[in-house]
């Protein structure tokens, strides 16, 4: 099995997070960053902007135009909130 590089792993990380990856991909990702301290805290980092995106920005306790804005961001041109 190819062992992926860091460019490689970076790439997929949103994948593996939203569990969007192939079995076989996610346990070269894995391999990857048991192995790798500094893609472990790219992807500990980005694990944790998603956890609190989620929490604070999604629930009907956020603003309604920061919740927009939220959905809106994997638009080709998000717009901060006005």
């Amino acid at each position: 099995m190819h062992q992926l590089d860091c460019d490689e792993t970076a790439e997929r990380l949103n994948l593996y997070l939203d569990r969007e990856l192939s079995d076989a991909d996610v346990v070269q990702v894995r391999e990857h960053l048991s192995e790798c301290p500094p893609c472990e805290r790219i992807f500990d980092f980005q694990a944790e902007v998603k956890r609190l995106v989620r929490k604070e920005c999604c629930s009907d306790d956020a603003p309604a135009r920061l919740r927009e804005w939220v959905r809106n961001l994997s638009a080709k041109d998000p717009q901060p909130p006005a």
